[in-house]
């Protein structure tokens, strides 16, 4: 719900009144005691905008110690301080220190970032993107295209036609982008001239950042069926209907897409109505591989078996988000 924030009008001199202004919109806009504001007048509306120029934004620096640290840990602080919109950020560590390779490759998968210092006991990289010009959408778009890849090469996973590796490369990327559209979304939540410039508002910053995060969790579910199928060897009727099963749900995201695109409520409906199907289907596979195998004992049965469970939980996790999008574009208006 929308607050509405009423205020008084008082009358100024013989010919004007003033209303005041609320203080949180003075702070948002960097505005101060005699800064301009235009007036423009709609009819029944005023537009109060700001005639402030942007200020250049101080460049953000953060160093941060690498020293004794599991590099798992390390990952998460060099990627927060990138999602936090730093500018510069600065790994310490020991002279003798093996790990300069990780950190490097760390650094590498973070979109905009380069290093440009590196010494025994320091790796400087920054920020070289403007992310104030950088299109959501187009994001997207990109993290779109390569994920419709992903399921299909998933499906192609079945027949023996693929290999993991196209798929965790891929993953990455989507991850990359991920990344990117994070901090570039904060950094317009944050500050309305930068939401303004990229042509988009809060509740649609919203709404793109949950399609966002979608897209990287149906990314990472292909990765991880692609791995299951390419590390066990399965019988071909199974591989067969996990095929089917993959190909369906892969529809589902395509049309998925295609109401996001176009903010069809119609379609998007109809993919949360047969969301249920398809998650129905998959429980249906396990519960008929799992009485089909139940007799048979064997490591190779056991690890079958434990392969289609975990393929299923992801192809229904996929469907799953996939709905979830659907949800997002019927909270459209």
């Amino acid at each position: 719900m929308v607050k509405i924030d009423v205020r008084k009008l008082i009358s100024f001199g013989k010919g004007s009144y003033i209303i005041s202004m609320p203080k949180s919109w003075i702070a948002k806009n960097n505005l101060k005691k005699g800064d301009l504001i235009s007036v423009s007048d709609e009819g029944f509306e005023l537009i109060l905008k700001s005639n402030q120029e942007e200020e250049k934004a101080d460049s953000k620096e953060i160093n941060i110690d690498a020293k004794g640290k599991d590099m798992e840990l390390l990952k998460a602080e060099i990627v927060s301080s990138y999602l936090n919109t730093y500018d510069t950020i600065n790994i310490l560590f020991d002279s003798n220190s093996k790990e300069a390779q990780k950190i490097k490759d760390i650094i590498r998968n973070l979109s905009g970032l380069e290093i440009m210092e590196q010494t025994s006991t320091r790796i400087a990289a920054k920020n070289l993107i403007n992310i104030n010009e950088i299109s959501i959408k187009n994001i997207i778009r990109r993290m779109d295209i390569i994920t419709r890849a992903m399921m299909e090469d998933a499906i192609l996973c079945t027949t023996a036609q693929c290999t993991y590796e196209n798929i965790h490369h891929r993953d990455v990327d989507v991850n990359r982008l991920y990344y990117l559209s994070y901090r570039v979304i904060k950094n317009a939540m944050k500050n309305p001239r930068i939401a303004k410039t990229l042509g988009t508002e809060p509740w649609q910053l919203h709404s793109d950042s949950l399609i966002i995060l979608r897209l990287e969790k149906i990314a990472d579910r292909q990765k991880r069926i692609a791995r299951y199928l390419f590390e066990n060897s399965l019988d071909r009727a199974m591989l067969s209907e996990l095929g089917k099963a993959q190909t369906d749900i892969s529809e589902a995201y395509n049309e998925v897409m295609k109401s996001y695109y176009s903010q069809d409520k119609e379609l998007a409906f109809k993919v949360e109505v047969a969301n249920k199907y398809l998650t129905e289907a998959c429980n249906r596979l396990l519960e008929k591989y799992t009485l089909e195998h139940s007799s048979t004992k064997g490591k190779d049965v056991s690890s079958n078996l434990v392969a289609v469970a975990k393929i299923i939980e992801n192809l229904k996790a996929t469907a799953v988000e996939v709905r979830n999008m659907a949800r997002i574009v019927l909270c459209y208006e």
